[in-house]
């Protein structure tokens, strides 16, 4: 079963999980605006308005209805990594082949620390190297003709030594990354334990000093109670020894002052009564 703090812990995990993605994907949204224009940009400079308007239509579209038709499932996320890496490839292949431009992806995997999931650093290294090799792959054997051709996907002389070069300085990159989000993760969990903890603290002792404080209350009406419970015995020894005496003299002056010490003894009964009817319910 399982406990207040756990649960406790469990709800402000959850709540503080739900608002680092929702700030997330508030951030993802601008990124994205600025990926898709900025292929409208270099589709203007090197005329690849093709790939430009219909590949980042395709990835916006890929997105949010992966976002849309799965809301309460974090494959969207996954489903993001793989459209950044497709970014790059598309600024790649606009840009003839100037893998300067494998810079963006290096961008987006920092991006994607905010959520805090190393995992999602996995699909945008699987597509980074597919894409590296099956370029160096064209450059190699398919476009190598000496006119030039070869220069439309690749800038660079792109061989099996650049590739491995490429493929683990990138990986390096998404390690690192991935280890920072894994890292923040386990930060903000242990973070919010800590806080719970001290508000489930906080709670036990104001629980123990209300204990405390009715304990001590019960106690004080205790002490009361015995205290006006023996103090009617000598109240009323007095009152009957005063009707005794008044019964044994005829003296004016004498029963005068009698009956005012009978009144005022009369009055300390009545107070020792209701301080003890008061007690007795307090007690009880």
């Amino acid at each position: 079963m399982k406990t207040k703090a756990s649960l406790n812990e469990q709800d402000y995990l959850h709540s503080f999980t739900s608002t680092m993605t929702q700030k997330s994907d508030t951030i993802i949204n601008y990124v994205l605006a600025i990926y898709f224009l900025l292929g409208i940009a270099l589709a203007f400079k090197y005329d690849t308005f093709e790939i430009g308007v219909g590949v980042g239509t395709i990835n916006l579209l890929l997105y949010y209805s992966a976002k849309w038709f799965l809301k309460k499932s974090n494959f969207y996320q996954y489903v993001l990594s793989v459209v950044l890496a497709i970014f790059m490839a598309q600024y790649i292949y606009q840009m003839h082949g100037l893998f300067e431009m494998h810079f963006t992806v290096f961008i987006a995997s920092t991006i994607l620390i905010i959520y805090q999931n190393w995992r999602l650093q996995i699909p945008l290294t699987l597509l980074v190297v597919l894409h590296h090799a099956g370029l160096a792959y064209m450059q190699s054997f398919v476009y190598n003709d000496p006119k030039g051709l070869q220069l439309y996907f690749s800038q660079v002389n792109f061989d099996l030594e650049t590739l491995l070069i490429h493929v683990v300085l990138a990986a390096v990159v998404f390690f690192m990354n991935g280890y920072w989000a894994y890292y923040f993760k386990e930060h903000s969990q242990k973070h919010i334990s800590k806080i719970s903890d001290e508000y489930e603290l906080e709670n036990i002792k104001l629980a123990s000093a209300k204990y405390s404080s009715l304990s001590a209350n019960n106690e004080f009406n205790v002490f009361v109670y015995r205290t006006a419970q023996d103090l009617k015995l000598p109240v009323n020894s007095v009152l009957k020894l005063i009707d005794v005496s008044k019964g044994h003299t005829d003296n004016d002056k004498l029963l005068s002052y009698l009956e005012m010490m009978r009144e005022s003894a009369k009055k300390i009964d009545d107070l020792v009564n209701d301080i003890h009817g008061k007690s007795a319910n307090r007690v009880s």
